[in-house]
């Protein structure tokens, strides 16, 4: 009989004596007992307390009918259950001392107990036989009720959970099925909770519900009913799987400890497996079966021998040593064929094996493996690419190339099964040129070696010579060859021959080639010298990683191949110069041998010629070899005179002429002249400079060669001459650069001209008409009288418009000024004169001249000097005023303009100083320095002294500006918005300037602003401290005229221009020749002022008038019109309309397109007369105008009386043209 564990630890040996006790008196006395050989074999449960022990509730012995029962050896067997309160009152009455002997019984986990005492020592108690019946069914049936999973062991687990009431025995019920169920759940391994005896229950003892503290591990239990674990589908697969037919017993059966390590093991994030008890049976997590491959699930709940029986003798040795000296046994990197994804891969684990000691004295295994397979892989290419290298690094030539990579490859390698490498066939004696063409013949291929192929592989051939036999052997090649990356081969793609996979092994399997992989080996991006085919690691999925170890070895291929080629060229080069050099030198001696005398002479005679010739002169071979060449040859190409092999002279052409070059000489070497012309890698640099400029370039030259022929017409030699033609090639192109430039210059003169032709005329033509409207309203009060009286609205009108033209003349002297100062600058003749002078005075005498201005605009202004002027008490600095206020005036007459319309009008203009440049301050993004403009505050005349830099930054309440119309400032003609225009006036010249002048006095100019906020427009200038002047400086020494600077149309001004902008009634007085019926007329113009001139001129005589800002707006008028196609009864009436070409939004001439589109499409019904009243006055934009669409174009300036005769021609033309199409609509309609 086997050896078992007793249940204090105690070994009990298969005589059935107890080899230990916990109390040294008893274990002689125990040991002459013979009669535990008779328990062992009894069918009933039996267990031996020790009523002398201090622990004799803890049993010395139980019989093998009781270790069967795991639950009840759990919980009286190995005293585990002293925390159940009916376990308590069963133990204390199994110990409880009664000296006559007699039997006693009880009820405990289903079972009647009997109680004898021998020796009044040993309290001996066994189960009751008339149970007997129910303990062999419950065994009887324990693999069927296995079988029923965890379902049925939930159903079970709710009678459980039944009342039970305990009775004496002597008024026991006969309740059968309750003794049935009891004993199924010692089989079971389940929980025992309730159980009858004898003794009353103490009333102080807490029932089960209350404070039982079941021996399990907790709420997160995977294993029991009621756990909190969210049960994953590997988890249910544990529950579910038929544990009853493996050692460890159902479920329901396992040990805390059991559980435990279950639980431990399902939550781990590594892969995992736990091998219990001596059986090591087997439990693995659900991420372990990617290491299981195909054995899942089959392997769950098998022995580690039965699992894994391939590798089981491997591992006895390490769970023996692990056992043995109760360490850890790790194995580092292991290699296992695991059949998964579809095939046996090759994979590597590095294996922890850690032993931990069960209660019972056995030993379980818990073995986490780490997967390393991309590890290891990686590292054996990675040596591989390493060692490969330091074989074909020292390769000199191709062929020593072949036969190094050969030998790198020869190593078994489990990535590289086998290698087939072909060579494009180059002789040894064959030159680099030669090779490559043959290369790009793609035809001859030659068998270097083919490595761990078995033999005989007839498919390989020795030699492939021709497109079909290529074909054969690899389809696709001519395709595959050309790529410049590795491709893969397989039957799935069509690539992979079928001779490779039935004649090609793998190794020493049996397993035939299924992909491999095709690398071209190339000398240059263009030359192919070979190609190598590579076979697949059949156990390797040729992945991401896999194709870049391949990537890796093909570029370090080509690298080593190039050096080897470059190499071998360079020393073919020297032997071919020296073998060629011999072979002339024999040659030109047997001629001289023969035709001495005249060789001789004629030799002198084109010497002589050729040496003073002014040209060179050269003679080669059909090789290309240089025969002769004179003095200018090597000087005009710059060849070197000691270096002679064939095509030498080909270097010293630039590379841009090379194919031009192929083609010529080809022409040659058919008989053919040639004559062209070629650019030479040396540089051409004349001494002497063209228009300041210097005249430099490639070397240019005309070549003439001509090629000598033999009787039977073979070229034996080539003539030819070489004339530099670099000084007329760079002429040329400087002639054609000078024209683009002198078209471009053209271009932006006409554009400055039509822009100050349109800028004058626009403010023009509103003087022309104001002071026709002055003359017409004071003449009608002519008279002989020489008093006068003019009723309050005339005065009003003339007087208003007086402030027009003053307005307008204001207008125009601005954009003189902004012209003048712009062209000076253009022309680098803006002069920046320093004076002595106190910044502080300077700015305070510009500020105050608005003060009239800010006053009616209702605008404050405050001008602050900051703390950083103080501290380095700047006084007297040497800068130009002139030019100082004039960007400090641009910036704030923008500054009023932008503010005065605004609710809250406030101004702020600081004033700092500082030793360095104050970039990044203040939130300004100051403008980089233009690259063009030079800095003028470093000349002499700004002394000597130390160096200040004035920062004046003026910050308004204004609108703002969003990051699109930031990007529009501080250009030449250029506006923040369409708007600005509009609303604001101004040519788009004052940043530019105020930008170009800041940088001209060594400073930058910036903004800080945002949308609906206000606006920071900041500069700073260079200066110098200086000593006070001896004689004070006028005032009008550095002073402007600032009234015309500083005049703005402030908000009355615009109300009394807008007032006159609406349709109105025809006044009684006439100034002009009135139409015949009242025209409704549309104007169409973007300047508030002629909108406002021409609209109240207009009125005057008789006209209604509704007005446009741009064509978007007259687009959305006639909309409401009665032209527009359903409102012609209803729409608004519309005569003519009159329209400005220069708009912002939408310009005149893409508004009439527009009109005429619609028109077309019958949108607009009838045609709407358009005249054109424009600034662009040269006739091909009138005629541009015209055939956009306009009827008329009248130019500014003009008069009223002028005007309104084509208006009413127009009008009349308009209906005629109506009338006309009404008749031919007619004409055509059916009667």
């Amino acid at each position: 009989m086997a050896d078992h564990a007793s249940a204090d630890g105690r070994d009990v040996k298969a005589d059935g004596h107890l080899t230990a006790a916990p109390v040294e008196a008893s274990k002689d006395d125990l040991n002459t007992l013979g009669a535990v050989e008779l328990l062992e074999t009894d069918d009933r449960p039996v267990f031996i307390l020790d009523l002398t022990s201090p622990t004799k509730t803890i049993p010395v012995y139980y019989n093998a009918s009781l270790r069967e029962m795991p639950l009840l050896e759990s919980k009286v067997g190995k005293g585990k259950g002293t925390r159940d309160p009916q376990y308590i009152v069963f133990m204390n009455w199994a110990a409880s001392t009664h000296n006559d002997g007699s039997l006693l019984q009880t009820t405990y986990c289903g079972i009647r107990w009997s109680a004898r005492i021998l020796r009044k020592r040993w309290r001996v108690l066994s189960g009751d036989p008339r149970n007997e019946t129910a303990l062999l069914n419950a065994s009887h049936h324990q693999s069927e009720i296995s079988r029923l999973g965890r379902s049925q062991t939930v159903a079970i687990d709710r009678l459980e959970k039944s009342p039970y009431v305990q009775k004496p025995v002597g008024h026991r019920e006969n309740d059968l099925l309750e003794d049935q169920l009891a004993a199924f759940r010692l089989r079971r391994e389940e929980d025992i909770t309730t159980f009858p005896s004898l003794v009353p229950r103490d009333p102080s003892m807490p029932r089960q519900s209350e404070g039982k503290e079941v021996e399990n591990i907790g709420r997160i239990d995977f294993t029991r009913p009621n756990t909190s674990v969210a049960i994953s589908s590997h988890m249910k697969f544990v529950l579910d799987f038929d544990w009853a037919s493996t050692e460890l017993g159902p479920i329901t059966s396992w040990s805390p400890e059991l559980r435990r390590m279950a639980n431990i093991l399902m939550t781990d994030p590594r892969p995992a497996a736990m091998y219990w008890g001596r059986t090591r049976t087997m439990l693995y997590n659900e991420p372990y079966i990617s290491a299981t491959g195909q054995r899942h699930p089959g392997m769950m709940g098998k022995t580690f021998s039965e699992a894994w029986a391939e590798v089981a003798g491997d591992f006895i040795s390490a769970f023996d040593t692990a056992e043995e000296t109760g360490t850890a046994y790790v194995i580092d990197d292991a290699r296992f064929y695991i059949q998964r994804h579809g095939y046996l891969e090759e994979t590597y684990y590095s294996i922890s094996i850690i032993p931990f000691s069960l209660e019972n004295g056995e030993v379980g295994f818990y073995n986490p493996v780490v997967d390393t397979t991309r590890q290891v892989i990686t590292d054996r290419r990675m040596a591989f690419l390493l060692r490969l290298g330091q074989f074909i690094s020292s390769s000199r030539e191709p062929k020593d190339f072949w036969q190094q990579l050969l030998l790198g490859l020869e190593a078994d390698h489990l990535d590289l099964p086998f290698a087939i490498l072909y060579s494009a066939g180059v002789d040894v004696n064959e030159t680099l040129s030669e090779s490559s063409e043959q290369s790009r013949n793609l035809k001859n291929w030659v068998l270097e070696r083919a490595v761990r192929v078995p033999k005989p592989c007839p498919s390989i051939q020795s030699r492939i010579t021709t497109e079909i036999e290529m074909e054969q052997f690899l389809p696709g090649f001519f395709d595959i060859i050309r790529s410049e990356s590795p491709t893969l081969l397989t039957a799935e793609n069509g690539l992979l021959p079928d001779w490779m996979v039935k004649e090609v092994k793998i190794g020493n399997s049996e397993h035939f080639c299924e992909s491999a992989v095709f690398l071209p080996i190339r000398s240059t991006a263009d030359n192919v010298l070979g190609f190598l085919i590579l076979g697949i690691n059949p156990r390797k999925r040729f992945d991401d990683d896999y194709m870049v170890f391949i990537e890796l070895l093909s570029r370090q291929l080509a690298t080593s191949m190039a050096s080897a080629v470059l190499f071998e060229e360079e020393i073919r080069r020297g032997r071919m110069a020296a073998e060629q050099a011999a072979q002339d030198r024999s040659i030109l001696s047997d001629k001289l041998a023969i035709q001495t005398h005249e060789a001789l002479e004629t030799e002198s005679r084109f010497r002589r010629m050729a040496d003073l010739a002014p040209v060179g002169m050269f003679h080669t071979d059909p090789s290309g070899m240089l025969l002769y060449a004179n003095n200018d040859w090597y000087t005009m190409t710059g060849h070197p005179r000691d270096v002679a092999y064939p095509m030498s002279w080909y270097s010293v052409i630039a590379d841009i002429d090379h194919p031009l070059v192929d083609q010529e000489w080809a022409k040659l070497l058919n008989g053919e002249p040639v004559n062209v012309e070629l650019r030479l890698r040396r540089k051409f640099v004349a001494a002497e400079l063209v228009a300041g400029e210097k005249v430099m370039g490639f070397t240019w030259i005309i070549a003439a060669a001509y090629p000598e022929q033999a009787e039977d017409g073979t070229v034996t030699g080539i003539l030819g001459c070489l004339t530099e033609i670099s000084r007329q090639k760079w002429m040329e192109e400087f002639q054609a650069r000078k024209m683009v430039e002198a078209i471009e210059l053209k271009r932006q003169q006409e554009n400055f001209i039509d822009m100050t032709s349109h800028e004058m005329r626009n403010p023009l033509s509103a003087i022309i008409q104001c002071a026709d409207w002055i003359n017409i309203s004071i003449s009608q009060y002519g008279g002989e009288s020489k008093n006068v009286t003019i009723p309050r609205e005339v005065v009003d009108e003339c007087a208003d418009a007086a402030q027009t033209v003053f307005l307008c003349a204001q207008h125009q002297k601005r954009i003189i000024g902004d012209i003048l100062t712009l062209s000076k600058l253009d022309s680098d003749l803006l002069l920046i004169t320093p004076v002595e002078v106190q910044p502080i005075s300077v700015v305070q005498t510009a500020l105050k001249m608005f003060e009239s201005e800010l006053q009616k605009s209702d605008v404050e202004l405050r001008f602050r000097v900051d703390s950083s002027y103080n501290n380095l008490t700047v006084d007297w600095v040497k800068l130009d005023p002139s030019r100082l206020l004039q960007v400090l005036i641009n910036l704030t007459t923008n500054a009023i303009k932008f503010t005065q319309s605004e609710p809250k009008r406030k101004i702020t203009v600081n004033m700092a100083a500082s030793t360095e440049p104050p970039l990044g301050q203040n939130g300004v993004h100051y403008l980089p320095r233009s690259s063009t403009r030079k800095d003028m505050s470093l000349g002499s005349a700004w002394g000597s002294g130390e160096t200040i830099f004035l920062y004046i930054g003026v910050e308004d309440s204004g609108r703002g500006l969003d990051d699109h119309e930031r990007q529009l400032l501080f250009k030449r003609f250029s506006q923040a918005s369409p708007r600005t225009h509009v609303q604001y006036g101004g040519s788009g010249l004052g940043l530019f300037i105020s930008r170009e002048l800041t940088e001209l006095q060594g400073g930058q100019i910036g903004v800080s602003s945002k949308a609906g906020v206000g606006s920071t427009f900041a500069f700073f200038v260079r200066a110098r401290r200086c000593n006070p002047p001896t004689t004070p400086l006028p005032l009008t020494e550095f002073s402007i005229d600032m009234k015309a600077q500083s005049k703005i149309i402030n908000p009355a001004d615009l109300a009394r221009i807008q007032s006159g902008g609406g349709p109105t009634t025809v006044s009684d007085r006439k100034v002009a020749q009135v139409p015949l019926a009242p025209r409704h007329i549309l104007i169409v113009e973007d300047n508030i002022v002629n909108q406002k001139v021409l609209s109240k001129q207009l009125h005057s005589a008789g006209c209604i008038i509704s007005v446009a800002n741009h064509g978007k707006e007259a687009l959305d008028y006639l909309s409401t019109s009665r032209f527009w196609k359903g409102l012609e009864k209803s729409g608004k009436e519309l005569s003519v309309v009159l329209m400005d070409l220069e708009m912002p939004i939408m310009d005149g001439l893409t508004c009439v397109k527009e009109i005429r589109k619609l028109q077309a499409e019958g949108t607009i019904v009838g045609h709407i007369p358009v005249i054109a009243v424009t600034a662009n006055a040269r006739s091909e934009q009138i005629a541009t105008a015209k055939e956009a669409g306009m009827d008329s174009v009248v130019t500014k300036p003009f008069r009223i009386p002028e005007l309104l005769p084509e208006i009413e021609r127009q009008v009349r033309m308009g209906k005629e043209r109506v009338a006309l199409v009404d008749v031919l609509r007619s004409a055509s309609a059916p009667p």
